[in-house]
């Protein structure tokens, strides 16, 4: 198994940390490009990367906060998020991002559960943070990120330096000493049950987990391409991450544009990508690109049916693929090599590493490399060397091949998975019953020993890429005076195989509530991916004897209506 970073690197991926990984950078290949944000065409090579960084740690611990402590971040500009994010690091805090579209119930909640010492946020969501401080329990010290919109007055007891003033910082190491088993970060997910759940991830899941795959197929002759938020892993580390490990350069976008995406592309000549939920039918319907272009590279999450037809189309050589997770990282993973002969990359444009070059790299860590996926809702292979993959029933016993049960997972390395669920010991126990993590996911495995994707368990629903907790949209919908009972569950979307959300709703007796009116109350307590496509009125909320709703049946019926 390959057990270090790029050529050039000194440290074992089992030992590596953010504070280690740039410090290195900056000394080894300090000129080259860490990071773009492409709109603005503002990059940072990785000396700078690394001065500001040491700069925005060292100003935090002038400001007090102390190693393993909490650190929120709301932006939605990906660069300022990726600023705070290796200053926290470096500093030894936690880096605890919080989705830009959260307000009311929503971002109190998070607030709430995390309880961080500092809330580094861009002015434009001021006004919205006002809106819930009162419900704080303990509110943190605010730093506001400048981004010359007009914006709320941030009351005065909790006013700390600008985000400005934090980068204006002494540059020197701060000197921290900063473990692979400590606490990199805290990102929330909404799992297959309850609230949203704070997943504390260690250093060594980073590296030594969740990159480790996407780390064998590139080089520092690569650009990754990343339209994915800094709040979830995909983006700030399954992109950004993987591409610093790999001495790569990494372009930021704000969003997922299909009528821009070639332009960016060829603009920085980016050799791969990751496209999930329904990017890639985006880009098939819109992308009106078929000449030859130097992206070769594109991992697809969930593998669509149509993949090779958009990897020939496009010129991707590789597709890939994997059962990927906040909590327990990629503990499965597989490469197609879709687009060969004359529907490759044509090689006067190819960077990175050449397809012989890529096959035998991702073989050694006994992933592996198909010229077609098996089956449907194909995700590879376990990644043997850091894990123990099952399927399961009910009581933790194996399945037999090509029968459905739900994927659990058990590390062979110390701290590659999720450390806990923050705050919750009983969800972390729950979560490790039997001494395997259960992913909450059912698939299947064949009886080649490929694993296919099912379907989720539980009380989630999967929208634009986002995980939504039903109980938490439940529960929202339920503060609405007039509301008496919800009833929260997926519908199928139209597009890219997840769900639309849709709610059925009783009303207190005796009052009147419209479907306007709810979702002009909707719209100011949660975020526009989170809320309902779908309301439906109804006299009674069906459930069991023992009081359990049941939801099964208005999903039915809304299925019913809409002819699914």
């Amino acid at each position: 198994m390959t057990n270090w970073t790029a050529d050039y690197d000194e440290e074992p991926l089992r030992e590596l940390t953010v504070t280690d990984l740039l410090r290195n950078r900056a000394e080894k290949i300090g000129d080259r490009t860490a990071v773009t944000y492409g709109p603005e065409d503002r990059a940072y090579s990785f000396s700078e990367l690394n001065d500001v960084a040491n700069a925005i740690a060292n100003s935090l611990i002038e400001m007090g906060i102390e190693k393993q402590q909490k650190v929120s971040v709301m932006a939605r500009n990906p660069l300022s998020s990726v600023l705070a994010m290796v200053g926290i690091n470096k500093a030894g805090m936690v880096y605890s991002p919080i989705n830009f579209e959260y307000k009311g119930e929503a971002l109190s909640y998070q607030l709430n559960d995390t309880g961080p010492e500092v809330l580094i946020v861009e002015d434009q969501y001021v006004g919205r943070l006002n809106e819930v401080v009162d419900s704080l329990e303990d509110a943190p010290t605010v730093v506001v990120i400048d981004t010359g919109t007009e914006s709320a007055t941030l009351p005065s007891n909790l006013s700390g330096p600008t985000f400005d003033k934090l980068q204006s910082g002494d540059r020197s190491e701060p000197g921290v000493d900063v473990s692979w088993h400590d606490e990199a970060s805290i990102v929330y997910t909404s799992g297959t049950t309850g609230m949203p759940k704070g997943v504390v991830l260690p250093y060594r899941w980073i590296f030594e987990n969740y990159t480790l795959f996407r780390q064998q197929l590139l080089s520092d002759d690569d650009v990754v391409h990343t339209s994915l938020p800094m709040y979830h892993v995909g983006g700030v580390y399954f992109d950004l991450h993987t591409g610093w490990v790999s001495g790569a350069s990494t372009v930021l976008w704000d969003r997922f544009s299909p009528n821009d995406f070639w332009d960016r592309i060829d603009r920085y000549e980016a050799t791969t990508v990751t496209l999930v939920s329904v990017m890639a039918t985006w880009l098939s319907k819109h992308g009106g690109r078929d000449t030859p272009n130097t992206l070769n590279k594109v991992h697809m999450q969930p593998l669509p049916d149509d993949y090779r037809t958009v990897a020939e189309r496009f010129g991707f050589d590789f597709v890939t693929v994997g059962f990927g997770q906040t909590e327990s990282g990629l503990p499965i993973a597989g490469a197609i090599h879709a687009a060969q002969g004359r529907d490759a990359t044509p090689e006067d444009v190819r960077r990175g590493m050449t397809p012989n070059e890529i096959v035998d790299s991702v073989r050694d860590v006994g992933v592996p490399v198909l010229d077609e996926a098996p089956a449907e809702r194909y995700m590879g292979e376990p990644i043997d060397p850091i894990v123990d993959v099952a399927i399961v029933d009910d009581h933790d016993e194996p399945v037999p091949a090509e029968a459905a049960g739900e994927l659990v997972i058990r590390p062979k390395v110390a701290e590659i998975t999720l450390k806990e669920y923050y705050g919750k010991p009983e969800r972390t126990v729950e979560a490790f019953s039997n001494l395997w993590f259960h992913t909450g996911d059912t698939a299947y495995v064949d009886s080649e020993g490929n694993y296919c994707y099912l379907d989720r368990r539980g009380d989630i629903i999967r929208r634009r890429g986002e995980n939504i907790s039903s109980l938490q949209v439940q529960e929202i919908t339920n503060k609405n005076s007039k509301v008496e009972k919800t009833a929260a569950y997926p519908v199928p979307a139209h597009e890219g195989g997840e769900d639309e959300v849709a709610i059925s709703v009783e009303v207190v007796d005796g009052e009147r509530l419209t479907e306007s009116d709810l979702r002009a109350f909707l719209s100011g307590e949660m975020p526009e991916f989170m809320r309902p496509k779908y309301i439906q009125f109804v006299d009674d909320i069906p459930t069991t004897k023992t009081n359990k709703m049941e939801k099964y049946k208005l999903q039915q019926d809304f299925n019913d209506q809409l002819g699914e």
